[in-house]
């Protein structure tokens, strides 16, 4: 993938977070751009990493689905 692409298709990612819920938001902030890990969140938060990682996927999936349109 060129630079290019990817600075388009970070982009695009970026626009379509702000459609997420503020507290889907802070996940992902947490995990992508803050670079902690589920382990680390479920801790701080109180919930069982199991959890987080399945709200990171379903966000995710989420984020794709935004992303094809």
């Amino acid at each position: 993938m060129t630079k290019a692409i990817k600075a388009v298709m970070i982009e695009k990612m970026l626009t379509h977070l702000k459609h997420l819920s503020t507290e889907e938001q802070e996940l992902i902030s947490a995990l992508f751009f803050k670079g902690k890990s589920e382990r680390q969140v479920s801790r701080e938060i109180g919930v069982p990493q199991r959890s987080i990682h399945g709200r990171k996927i379903r966000i995710l999936e989420k984020l794709k689905k935004f992303m094809e349109k």
